[in-house]
């Protein structure tokens, strides 16, 4: 069995703040936005946050009443059923494993910034890395969570250094020019949203620790909407800071490959690119780790419920881990950024593509979380207003989102991932609708 009660509420929130990698925003999401959305970048990050504080909301519906080691899936699954619960699992497991994915090849990038060498370099770190973060999930998330958050902290003190020196050289003044939505191409504003919910994705994932965590009823609720909260505020000061401060200097930000890098030698702190870098690389250390250790317990779980194989549910006595579910998904993560990078997509495609695929794993499963909590109270006879309010205002800003998406998104191969993802989804369905286990319950 898993060990219950070995992680504190720090180590807990450190998991959620680790996978969200707050860090990897400001380092290598920003450009891309500000290509999207121009102005508007940081009112895309407003928008994602507001909506999935609505989401955290729903998701605290069911951690502050119980507590499990499936995450999401576990809560969509008891309530909506069998069926629903397997298209979330398979929704998570998609957007997880293309979150590591891209933080593996954001890792190449990173190390090829500090050591510049040759091409086969990249699948060496990447590699490497991926061995290192297996090797950790595997031993057991205790020592894990501690060190990403040691490091995050670290990563995010020196960024938001660079980010006040930035905003003390601007000045008191608002830049009003932010308050309005200019550049970018038409519709990026929607793609730009995607792309804000792939830096926010992981605020939610220490639900997938309810049968680890101390007091877990209060300790997961706290961490999740203490992550949510986190991110937005960071996100929305470091996009604004970067903006002005490119402008200031008569440069456009998406046109920078490694934007807090070149701020900090604008602004005459050259000196703090090596230590940036280093933090950006240790954080997409700790983002592919949360993806592993959390991922790997929604596979344990949902191999627990039949709809994976039995092996999938298999505990490392000795570490109590799910070691064949976290063997397995660093071997298929590791599998996707080492086939980028043999098909010569570059680090920062594989981190942009593999990112934005991944944000169509968590929306379904954010908005399958929304109906699932007000069936939820209802069920329980403890439905309010406000809690109907919350459900609807969390589905209606997803299917929003998702509009904007679809209608935004530029040219292949970009325009193809969604339907890969619905294909992905229906052959995960198809899957568990002949698991053997399926046809006895039905027989039943």
């Amino acid at each position: 069995m898993l060990r219950s009660g070995s992680l504190t509420f720090f180590e807990v929130l450190a998991t959620s703040i680790a996978l969200i990698g707050p860090s990897m925003t400001p380092i290598l999401v920003a450009p891309y936005m500000y290509a999207l959305a121009g102005n508007g970048t940081w009112l895309a990050y407003l928008f994602g946050g507001t909506m999935l504080t609505f989401v955290a909301f729903c998701i605290n519906q069911f951690a502050r009443r119980g507590a499990s080691a499936g995450s999401m899936y576990h809560y969509v699954s008891e309530t909506l059923g069998r069926t629903a619960g397997a298209i979330a699992g398979w929704a998570l497991l998609w957007a997880y494993g293309f979150v590591a994915a891209a933080v593996l090849g954001a890792m190449a990038l990173f190390v090829g910034l500090l050591y510049p060498g040759p091409p086969y370099e990249g699948f060496l770190v990447v590699i490497g890395i991926a061995l290192v973060a297996w090797q950790a999930a595997y031993r057991g998330v205790q020592v894990s969570a501690f060190l990403m958050l040691v490091l995050e902290i670290v990563s995010v003190t020196i960024i938001c250094l660079v980010v006040g020196i930035v905003l003390h050289e601007h000045g008191p003044s608002i830049d009003v020019r932010q308050l309005r939505v200019q550049g970018g191409f038409p519709g990026g504003i929607g793609l730009a949203i995607a792309l804000a919910v792939f830096s926010y994705v992981g605020f939610e994932s220490a639900t997938a620790f309810g049968g680890e965590a101390r007091r877990p009823l209060v300790t997961i609720p706290r961490a999740v909407i203490g992550s949510v909260i986190f991110a937005s505020a960071f996100f929305v000061l470091a996009t604004y800071a970067e903006i002005v401060g490119f402008r200031d200097a008569h440069q456009s930000l998406d046109r920078q490959n490694f934007p807090i890098g070149a701020l900090a030698q604008l602004y005459g702190v050259g000196y703090l690119r090596v230590p940036i870098t280093i933090g950006a690389l240790c954080s997409a250390f700790s983002v592919c780790l949360a993806c592993i250790t959390t991922a790997g317990r929604i596979a344990y779980a949902m191999s627990a419920a039949g709809i994976f194989p039995r092996a999938f549910a298999r505990i490392e006595p000795r570490h109590g881990t799910p070691n064949v579910a976290v063997t397995v998904i660093t071997s298929v993560t590791l599998a996707l950024a080492l086939g980028a990078l043999a098909l010569r997509i570059s680090p920062i495609d594989i981190f942009d593509n593999c990112g934005t695929l991944s944000a169509f794993g968590f929306i379904l499963t954010y908005m399958l979380i929304a109906v699932a909590a007000a069936v939820y109270c209802r069920r329980l006879g403890a439905m309010r207003g406000v809690d109907m309010g919350i459900s609807v205002a969390a589905l209606g800003l997803l299917i929003l989102a998702t509009v904007w998406l679809f209608d935004s998104v530029p040219a292949p191969p970009q325009r193809w991932f969604g339907y890969y993802f619905i294909a992905f989804v229906a052959a995960g369905w198809l899957w568990f609708r002949q698991r053997p286990s399926t046809r006895r319950a039905q027989n039943e």
